[in-house]
């Protein structure tokens, strides 16, 4: 019965916080709560929604829950200077983390996943455990379904996306993305698809959010590159903290098969491979996906 009230709790309404001189709009599961355990980071396009089924569960508990909005995205601030390099991202929850009393549970989902992996790299004193869900590491797919990502890449990207998405009403946008993170379309909660029809209306038409999608898709893109202080294999190969990385088998937009590099390259920790499951396992299987977690944060995984 608790579980069931969980996933079927409305969305936490949020309020905006500054961090490192932008509003960034941060959900809590315990807004009056001085201290975080657990701090969620979401994906590309993605926001502090995504995280809404596991926030709860993990508040039921008795943890307390973050979810920021990185910049552009979501209702947070977009950067005045255009930089959504997953340096920039990652500075801004560093300065979220610092401001709280202990280490933090975190996890991250595709880019989130990599935002998240810098994080714990470069501040390993703020970070407890690390858990990556579908994180967007070097070797993803491209097809048909990331033309928006390639896109990403080339001239005048931003233009070029709002030429080709700019007509689409809130609901067939979140209907296209869900259909392409779901494994099976069939295990989207409606409460949860209102939502997110609900946040995308607010976005709608919004002059930044394409630039902060094409920023973060060339700031990630760098994190590909084996010669630079930012590839991303590298960045994991310096993590102290214990991982969890989750991979879904029918995941459209990062290769399963990177759970095996994955599990050599980390100090520490446990990998799984979830069958049937797509891109967000936190929003298709978050009770699944919310054990895992436990344990991973109790250290009995």
């Amino acid at each position: 019965m608790v579980i069931e009230q969980a996933l079927q709790t409305p969305i936490s309404n949020g309020a905006f916080e500054q961090i490192d001189g932008l509003d960034i709009f941060v959900r809590r599961s315990n807004p009056e709560a001085t201290d975080v355990d657990v701090v969620m980071i979401h994906g590309l396009g993605g926001n502090s929604a995504n995280w809404t089924d596991l926030m709860h569960l993990q508040a039921e508990r008795g943890r307390t829950v973050a979810a920021l909005d990185l910049p552009g995205f979501g209702r947070s601030e977009p950067e005045p200077g255009g930089d959504y390099s997953l340096a920039r991202h990652a500075g801004i929850v560093i300065e979220f983390l610092d401001s709280l009393p202990t280490p933090v549970h975190l996890v991250g989902n595709s880019l989130g996943g990599a935002v998240v992996t810098v994080v714990a790299a470069e501040r390993p004193d703020l970070v407890a455990t690390l858990t990556l869900l579908a994180p967007a590491l070097p070797h993803v797919k491209f097809g048909v379904e990331k033309l928006p990502i390639l896109l990403g890449l080339a001239p005048k990207a931003a233009e070029l996306l709002e030429w080709a998405r700019g007509n689409q009403s809130p609901t067939d946008r979140v209907n296209e993305t869900m259909k392409l993170v779901f494994g099976d379309p069939g295990r989207i909660n409606p409460l949860r698809h209102a939502e997110a029809v609900q946040e995308q209306t607010l976005r709608h038409g919004l002059p930044h959010v394409w630039h902060a999608f094409v920023g973060s898709s060339r700031g990630l893109g760098r994190g590909f590159l084996p010669w630079r202080r930012d590839y991303l294999w590298k960045r994991l190969d310096e993590v102290q903290a214990p991982v969890l990385g989750l991979f879904g088998t029918q995941d459209r937009l990062v290769d399963p098969s990177i759970a095996g590099r994955v599990a050599h390259t980390i100090s520490g920790g446990t990998v799984v491979v979830m069958p049937g499951i797509g891109h967000c396992p936190q929003m298709e299987v978050p009770i699944a996906t919310d054990r895992l977690l436990d344990a991973h944060i109790l250290g009995q995984l």
